[in-house]
């Protein structure tokens, strides 16, 4: 399935809660030194399918991202995203990313600076995948993505 389909469906049941952005748990990213092994072993643990590969950028940051989800079927759920990054050194264990589909990005900027986040990457356009987002630190450093469909 097209990632950009399978984010339409996320979207279309996110949860709205009237204010200036809807927010749904998009996802929580592992990062793993081998997808390959780390995708066999949640699928055969957990019963996750994959429902996306995504390879992005060359050199120092290339990177691999398989989606899984629990759900076989393109009804949306929170996604387990096994990152690798093959030319540059694994993060430390139990470092993980959570990322929240929003409405406004910038709203939710915003909020999140007021509330004691600092932006560690600002607002990224990935025309290729129909989405804008950016890294946030909470206040305890945990790093958070935030994400915003754009127009088809």
């Amino acid at each position: 399935m097209p990632l950009r389909t399978y984010l339409q469906d996320i979207l279309r049941i996110s949860i709205w809660n009237g204010e200036t952005m809807a927010l749904s748990l998009s996802f929580t990213k592992l990062h793993v030194q081998d997808a390959a092994s780390a995708e066999r072993f949640y699928a055969a643990a957990l019963g996750l399918k994959t429902v996306a590969r995504i390879e992005e950028f060359e050199g120092e940051h290339a990177m691999l991202e398989v989606i899984m989800t629990v759900l076989p079927s393109r009804a949306p759920a929170a996604n387990l995203i096994l990152v690798s990054y093959p030319n540059r050194p694994r993060p430390a264990p139990g470092e993980a990313v959570t990322g929240f589909m929003v409405t406004d990005l910038e709203a939710a900027l915003e909020r999140s600076v007021a509330a004691g986040a600092t932006i560690e990457t600002p607002v990224t356009e990935v025309p290729e995948h129909g989405l804008r987002l950016a890294f946030i630190l909470d206040p305890q450093g945990h790093r958070v993505e935030l994400l915003q469909r754009t127009a088809a």
